[in-house]
């Protein structure tokens, strides 16, 4: 109710001005024959669905998305015509926050949990149409706004040198959305004037464990005696604290090895 309804002439001329009823209803009685085009005016927070997209004339939206006025009328003497309509939809928002995982947990619960600038979001719909694309402020947040109520998913671009996180370890306002090897979230359903502000990423800058396996010539457990050779071939296994296998590599012609691309936590080298 309470939408402003304009009624021009085909020529500009204003014809006559009204507002929708508590049912969306609006009429312009005793017009004389000739051409007309109506005007909509969506109240704030409003936008106008897309015209045309029916073949019922009685069910579709009429207005242009951009100016709000339907095509020009041919009305003839005693002629009603009941069939021009105006859809429109309350604009929803999707956004939040990318930050550094210091800790590698997967929650933002790390020392304040920076956020990440410049990091580019791009938002599809859930059929993989390009729907917008942004790059993270100055805080690591970001926000898609003006968007039609959908089905929608959102892919992170994590920049050189980071990694992303792990996914839906908790809280789905402080856990990080972002598939660690695609950096797509899940699809996710926009109503008319929801604001979707927890989708997040968590990155973090991967960490490299390793050095050296020597024969101990002299046996007193220090790389000091006659160039403390390298050993090739040796099986080298990388663990969690708590057990789980992380890794495994084998030492190189120097004896040298390493495990690249870890992320933080607490490890032991067996």
């Amino acid at each position: 109710s309470g939408v402003t309804v304009n009624l021009f002439t085909s020529g500009g001329a204003p014809s006559g001005s009204t507002t929708t009823d508590a049912s969306g209803s609006y009429t312009f009685t005793n017009l004389a024959a000739g051409d007309y085009y109506v005007e909509f005016v969506p109240p704030s927070g409003y936008v106008f669905s897309p015209q045309d997209q029916g073949s019922d004339d009685n069910l579709d939206s009429d207005a242009n998305p951009s100016t709000g006025q339907t095509a020009n009328i041919t009305l003839s003497a005693d002629e009603a015509d009941p069939s021009w309509d105006a859809g429109m939809y309350q604009v929803s928002s999707i956004g939040n926050f990318v930050w550094e995982d210091a800790n590698g947990d997967g929650i933002q619960n790390d020392g304040g949990s920076s956020g990440i600038s410049g990091v580019t979001v791009n938002l599809f719909t859930s059929g993989g149409a390009p729907s917008g694309s942004t790059t993270t402020g100055a805080g690591g947040s970001y926000s898609f706004e003006d968007v039609a109520p959908g089905t929608y998913y959102v892919v992170f671009v994590a920049p050189g040198g980071y990694d992303f996180t792990l996914q839906n370890q908790g809280d789905d306002a402080l856990d990080s959305d972002a598939n660690p090897s695609t950096g797509r979230t899940a699809n996710f359903t926009l109503g008319a004037g929801e604001v979707e502000d927890d989708v997040d990423a968590g990155l973090y800058r991967p960490a490299t464990i390793g050095d050296f396996v020597w024969e101990d010539a002299n046996g007193d457990g220090i790389q000091n005696d006659g160039g403390s050779s390298g050993i090739v071939g040796v099986t080298v296994n990388l663990f969690t604290s708590g057990g789980s296998p992380s890794g495994s590599t084998a030492t190189g012609a120097g004896g040298s090895y390493s495990f690249d691309d870890v992320a933080p936590g607490t490890y032991y080298v067996k």
